[in-house]
């Protein structure tokens, strides 16, 4: 089942993370035209006030395009990774998203936990209940955050929603074959893919973890849950995965020693010379014990680092970038 959002995504004849950058750019020229008008811009760059509240609104700004583009993306590549599982060990097709009603209920609790956060706790002075004082750039700052946090609280659960369904795929397998890790690999791909949408989102919000303002507690809880959201997105999908081939890497190695102590006793006993036998069971041993027990290849391990990599970097970029900035004005 297609929300509204997933709906107009597949209908625009361009492609989604296409969609995702123009909605971004028009709305971040928007709010910038709209600061203008109102005087945040010049205050802000005259450093008559901080730049905490710009910074905040151009970021929202930027996420409202990605959060539905990351949503659209997230559902996408789950049903591709069970899909490609079901083919590869003819599996029973299983339910690809979560029920609608639990994403509205998590929608709206997403909204709540944004506003409650980013504008309640950091207003000390009543503003939020005088809608008359309002002015065009915090009337867009709180339709913006609106939206921001229904798709949030939507993309978290079905986030840890599908990594739980994908990682119990593992204990239908019929059978593991450790020699044959290669069709694993939806395992992997679906924690990297899941991680790289949160590292992503990590990266845009930096600036606001290096300099939040008055929305510290908003900025802690923000970045806590994202980096819980980018653990539980890479491991949880390859854990079920990984008990498998632990369990049976320990049952193939327990066979093999048997045997070996078989072969090994009658060569001291004298009973028989070194095999062939022995020797290749020798060998299966020693491949057998080289299989990882969590299906991460190089490639993957690589991916994540460098996802690691772009987050972190874009914290202390932001830093260097709001230092500088401090610096001029």
């Amino acid at each position: 089942m297609s929300t509204l959002s997933q709906s107009l995504i597949e209908k625009i004849p361009f492609p989604p993370y296409l969609t995702g950058i123009v909605v971004s750019i028009a709305c971040f020229i928007g709010y910038l035209l709209i600061a203008d008008t109102t005087g945040l811009l010049a205050r802000t760059l005259s450093g008559d006030i901080p730049s905490t509240s710009l910074r905040a609104g151009l970021t929202l700004m930027i996420l409202v395009g990605y959060m539905p583009i990351a949503h659209w993306y997230l559902r996408k590549w789950t049903g591709d990774h069970i899909g490609d599982l079901n083919v590869k060990f003819n599996l029973a097709d299983e339910r690809r998203v979560p029920e609608e009603w639990i994403l509205i209920l998590l929608g709206l609790s997403g909204w709540a936990a944004f506003i409650v956060l980013f504008l309640i706790l950091p207003d000390r002075s009543g503003f939020l209940t005088e809608l008359w004082k309002w002015s065009p750039d915090f009337t867009a700052i709180i339709v913006v955050m609106s939206i921001v946090g229904w798709f949030m609280g939507r993309f978290s659960y079905e986030l840890v929603w599908s990594a739980i369904q994908v990682a119990k795929m593992a204990s239908r397998l019929p059978t593991i074959d450790l020699l044959e890790t290669e069709a694993y690999k939806p395992f992997t791909q679906h924690g990297v893919h899941s991680a790289l949408l949160v590292v992503i989102m990590m990266s845009i919000t930096a600036h606001l973890a290096a300099q939040p303002g008055s929305g510290l507690v908003g900025a802690i809880v923000n970045m806590s849950t994202m980096i819980a959201l980018a653990i539980i997105s890479l491991v949880l999908p390859v854990r079920g995965m990984h008990l498998r081939i632990r369990d049976q890497k320990q049952e193939e190695l327990q066979v093999l020693r048997m045997h070996i102590r078989q072969e090994q006793g009658q060569v001291l006993e004298g009973m028989s010379t070194t095999s062939d036998r022995l020797i290749g069971l020798l060998a299966m041993e020693a491949r057998i014990e080289r299989v990882y027990e969590w299906p991460f290849d190089v490639g993957s391990l690589s991916k994540v680092g460098l996802y690691l990599m772009l987050g972190l970097g874009s914290w202390v970029g932001a830093a260097l970038v709001e230092r500088m900035l401090e610096s001029a004005l």
